[in-house]
């Protein structure tokens, strides 16, 4: 690997600092005019953000949702993921009250995947591949936990809690390892799909829903 591209790489690989400290500010100054709502102008920024880093990054975002290649299992995995949070969307499925509440839960569960597995998944591991898979797996999957109390933490409680960090921990290395395995990240997205929609992530970040409690 040639110099320049070695040191691309790296500012990508340490890309998390500057995309957490610019959604943490917006979450904050946001957050004193419209509270919880400031979930809005800061998930703007962080697809802004992304879609400026995926832009630049050397690698053509679309490659990575090239046909998944190996084993089913993987795919299946990831996909599997996203079922984790059933049995939250069966017992609270009734807080989705009005047309306002389900257009940001849709929109949210539906859009922000394509971003957050593109670069936490994506970016991330690529760039961090001559860490060694396992060095760069628990990289990649341990920015994506941190990003959820660092940026969305500053108003939504649930997210604050170890317990959600921990879930999202866990549920970036399934994904992680099924995209290192697979070199796609086609069923990672529809896990973290399902896991928007069943998790009712949309409220848990307006403080209306709280998946850490049974």
């Amino acid at each position: 690997m040639s110099q320049p591209v070695a040191k691309s790489r790296l500012l990508f690989a340490f890309s998390p600092l500057a995309l957490v400290a610019i959604c943490a500010c917006i979450q904050f100054v946001a957050g004193r005019y419209i509270g919880v709502w400031a979930c809005v102008p800061t998930m703007l920024g962080f697809w802004l953000v992304i879609g400026v880093l995926l832009q630049k990054y050397p690698r053509p975002a679309r490659q990575r949702f090239q046909r998944a290649s190996g084993s089913l299992l993987w795919s299946v995995l990831a996909g599997l993921a996203g079922l984790l949070s059933l049995h939250g969307f069966l017992g609270h499925w009734e807080l989705l009250a009005d047309g306002q509440l389900i257009a940001a839960w849709l929109v949210f569960a539906l859009v922000n995947p394509w971003f957050e597995e593109s670069y936490w998944r994506g970016v991330l591991i690529d760039s961090t591949a001559s860490w060694g898979k396992l060095a760069s797996l628990l990289y990649s999957s341990a920015w994506f936990a941190v990003s959820h109390p660092l940026i969305w933490g500053i108003y939504s409680l649930p997210l604050r809690k170890p317990e959600a960090a921990g879930a999202v921990f866990f549920v970036g290395l399934v994904w992680g390892l099924a995209y290192q395995r697979t070199g796609s990240l086609r069923w990672c997205v529809a896990g973290h799909m399902l896991a928007n929609l069943l998790g009712l992530a949309a409220l848990a970040l307006l403080n209306l829903y709280d998946p850490t409690i049974r």
